[in-house]
């Protein structure tokens, strides 16, 4: 099925699901979400325009529904809301639409359209990149708190699904990024899940969950982490000491003769991209050299520095051999100007003409 059908079906679904119309009922938004569930397993799989996936979760809050003229004069209510929305007579519970509508929009993240078992690791689907890629207002209208703390597996329980909402949250610790779809951006649990008690639910629903492997967990709790200011920020602290150590080896080999007993990684370290500090030294004694207003360039100052995609040098003179090489030269030039001046001042002593 094609987009444009997918996006008609889409306005429908959303037309029906706001439960500020009196003429709307809990069995006209039931039947509405379980047509579309029909259309979206149907097979193959309908395809969406990446607008849709958006306007899906949000409604007329989305970037899509404001741009569009005519989409703007509809009232759309998205599906975080819909599985989000509250009971008025029933004091912190939610409307019955809100179990199903949950359990819709986990089927539409994590598992619509997929080949692989493996939910949470891999490339996500439109629906599930978008979902990751929402800031923490328009995640908290889907009362995941709600649903995790007061959810149960009963049909038309007003306390939502606890199992739907926790696939949901935990592919949002897992996944969340940037608006971009691409930068990984941690959310803080504590944003989705303020209270002390809703997330103990949850670590006891991770740690038990057949469908959520020993990798996922593990990736969860270090955004965890991250978020809260640890965590990741030591293990980069290690990686970036371990690089030190790498290009360090590769220095020493080079300083004690470039000896071909070393393996090939510490000999081919020493044409690596110098060092920011070397080449900042290098940069203040070398370059922008005035000698009566006229500028000596010597080639040796850092400059504008010539290197590919990758970072690595694409000139000579960016290699730490290269670096080593002038470090070499410069010393027999200092040497051999010493070795002069020494000779100019005994000779004038001794007053003996020079030739």
């Amino acid at each position: 099925m094609d987009a444009d059908r997918s996006s008609i079906e889409i306005k429908v679904l959303l037309k029906n699901l706001d439960p500020t119309k009196s003429s709307i009922k809990h069995k006209d938004r039931l039947r509405r979400l379980n047509k579309f569930r029909n259309f979206v397993t149907a097979r193959p799989p309908p395809e969406f325009y990446d607008d849709d996936y958006g306007l899906l979760l949000l409604g007329s809050e989305s970037p899509a529904a404001m741009e569009d003229e005519d989409l703007a004069n509809m009232t759309l209510y998205g599906m975080l809301r819909a599985a989000g929305c509250k009971s008025k007579d029933h004091k912190d519970s939610l409307k019955r639409s809100a179990r199903p509508a949950i359990s819709l929009l986990r089927y539409l993240c994590l598992e619509f359209d997929y080949s692989s078992k493996n939910q949470f690791l891999g490339e996500l689907n439109g629906f599930g990149q978008a979902l990751c890629a929402l800031n923490v207002p328009q995640l908290r209208t889907l009362s995941l708190d709600i649903h995790i703390g007061k959810g149960d597996n009963e049909s038309g329980s007003r306390g939502g699904s606890k199992d739907d909402a926790c696939h949901l949250c935990a592919l949002i610790l897992a996944r969340h990024t940037d608006t971009d779809c691409e930068t990984p951006k941690p959310v803080n649990i504590k944003d989705v899940l303020p209270a002390g008690e809703t997330r103990a639910e949850f670590e006891n629903w991770l740690a038990t969950c057949p469908s959520v492997t020993s990798e996922v967990r593990r990736m969860i709790h270090e955004n965890i982490s991250a978020a809260a200011g640890g965590g990741r920020k030591k293990a980069g602290n290690e990686a970036v000491a371990a690089a030190v150590t790498k290009v360090s080896s590769a220095r020493t080999s080079f300083d004690k003769g470039n000896s071909d007993d070393g393996d090939d990684d510490d000999v081919l370290g020493v044409f690596g991209k110098q060092s920011l500090n070397r080449k900042q030294s290098k940069s203040l004694l070398f370059d922008g050299e005035m000698d009566g207003g006229v500028e000596i360039v010597t080639g040796l100052g850092g400059g504008n520095q010539a290197t590919d995609g990758g970072g690595k040098p694409t000139q000579w003179s960016q290699t730490q051999m290269a670096s080593a090489t002038e470090r070499a030269s410069i010393s027999i030039f200092l040497e051999e100007e010493v070795s002069i001046i020494v000779v100019l001042l005994w000779r004038h002593y001794l007053e003996v003409p020079f030739h």
